[in-house]
């Protein structure tokens, strides 16, 4: 068996980087290819669901030219872990998210505010020049490629306070944001107070009171269940988040030609699901949050655009070339 991924048992990156360092590809007659998958994220999460429907489709293009070993829920670690051990070649595919722009400036695109206004929007970004042009980004910053884009989705607020209509409403409310520089930049400018939690600690935080709010894309929120400590949603979409699909490219480069075709059939099938799935979920679970006593509200996404317009101008300050400069004069006339 030819093994491009190592054997990862823990947590953490050094954990990972370790075991990075002390394994080695095999062959045997079978000339069948292993790979490691990993995300952060369990089942249910849409980071979770992408790689395991992923895993799935690679099964049904590849049969037994290539097995896959999956961990979710933490077993490496944070998605920060999971992005150190795929730059590191200790995991071959990796779903992530937002972290990518912490090793990757040029993926802080995806942090500009009030960018895109809908999922047509974004399918013509994603699937276009630009999408292609982060991926090569990423091939130059950590040695990895994107295979597909999936969807986290378009982010909005919940807090146990108030509706949020405008920014006015956010003044001094404590939100979870991930380690995100942007996003703490953001409801800063907001009025809010940006707090930075582990998403897995979030729930606790937001029972205690430690937080009062929090901003994920629908099925985030319900795959941690923040519905439960939240009196109030307030549909914003300041963010589009995607999942990105991502290969180590030491790996890409070590397989055939065969074999890459069928893992872009496989990633090209489960980002189509992805989507789908981000799109037609959040009708029911708007829905579902009302009858568990959440209060949904619009927000006036006007005025909270105008409110971080500044930001904006930082982010892009923040990305190499004109990369920025060209999406904005296409996406924010």
């Amino acid at each position: 068996m030819k093994t491009m991924s190592k054997a990862i048992a823990a947590t953490g990156v050094a954990a990972v980087l370790a075991l990075a360092g002390c394994s080695s590809s095999t062959e045997t007659d079978s000339g069948a290819t292993t790979l490691m998958l990993a995300v952060e994220a369990s089942a249910g999460d849409p980071l979770a669901d992408m790689l395991l429907a992923f895993a799935d489709e690679v099964q049904k293009e590849l049969g037994d030219q290539v097995s896959v070993e999956v961990q979710t829920g933490g077993a490496i670690g944070d998605e920060e872990a999971v992005l150190q051990g795929l730059r590191a070649g200790a995991i071959d595919v990796a779903a992530v998210s937002g972290s990518v722009a912490n090793l990757d400036p040029t993926f802080g695109i995806m942090d500009m505010p009030f960018l895109f206004t809908d999922r047509d929007t974004v399918s013509g970004f994603l699937d276009g020049p630009f999408g292609d042009e982060l991926s090569e980004s990423l091939v130059s910053t950590v040695g990895a490629r994107v295979l597909g884009f999936g969807e986290n989705g378009f982010r909005q607020i919940t807090n146990s306070k108030r509706p949020i209509v405008t920014s006015a409403d956010l003044a001094g409310l404590k939100i979870r944001v991930p380690g995100n520089p942007a996003r703490v930049a953001l409801f800063e400018a907001l009025g809010a107070a940006p707090t930075q939690i582990d998403i897995g600690e979030a729930y606790l935080a937001l029972d205690q009171g430690v937080l009062d709010g929090q901003e994920n894309p629908l099925k985030v929120i319900d795959a941690f269940s923040f519905y439960e400590k939240q009196r109030y949603l307030s549909m914003t979409s300041h963010i589009y988040s995607p999942v990105y699909l991502t290969v180590n490219e030491d790996t890409w480069q070590g397989l055939s030609p065969e074999v890459q075709q069928g893992l872009e059939k496989a990633a090209t099938a489960a980002a189509a699901a992805s989507r789908t799935a981000g799109a037609e979920a959040d009708e029911q679970l708007i829905a579902k949050f009302e009858g568990a006593g959440v209060q949904v509200n619009e927000a006036d996404v006007n005025q909270l655009s105008e409110a971080v317009s500044g930001v904006r101008d930082e982010i892009a300050a923040g990305i190499p070339g004109d990369f920025a400069d060209r999406v904005l004069a296409e996406y924010r006339q």
